[in-house]
């Protein structure tokens, strides 16, 4: 990717030569030689320039507009990925709210997989098993 850079500075520093060598030749009118058919086309100086700035600008334009077209092109891509990923994500939450609400009222609970053992009790931190409220038949004699 450097090359490239490189090779399109050189030909801007060329092309910016080649354009002050014809202004320095040729101060009113711009002699402007035509790469076919051995001919030259003759301008006014200001003429000369604004063609000289335009083809610059459309050169410039050439150069950035790949990049341009790249970064939005991997922002759109991003920006879809991100907007799956927050669907996928709302469907997963919205799946564990409504779990959850079930489960508070109940309705999807398996009446076999109550609690029938007593709840243990806390006390400074450490869990202790509370006594049967029945007493066995050997402790009441």
């Amino acid at each position: 990717m450097r090359v490239v850079q490189f090779l399109q500075v050189v030909t801007l520093l060329v092309l910016l030569a080649y354009g002050v060598l014809v202004y320095l030749e040729n101060p009113g009118l711009m002699r402007l030689p035509l790469l076919f058919a051995g001919r030259e086309l003759v301008l006014p100086a200001g003429l000369a320039l604004g063609l000289g700035v335009l083809t610059g600008a459309l050169y410039a334009a050439l150069l950035i507009f790949p990049r341009y077209l790249r970064q939005r092109v991997l922002r759109r891509s991003d920006l879809l990925r991100r907007q799956g990923a927050e669907t996928r994500l709302q469907a997963t939450l919205q799946a564990v709210v409504d779990g959850t609400a079930r489960s508070e009222n109940g309705s999807d609970l398996d009446p076999s997989l109550t609690l029938t053992s007593p709840t243990p009790a806390v006390s400074s931190g450490t869990v202790q098993a509370q006594a049967p409220a029945t007493q066995t038949p050997a402790a009441q004699a």
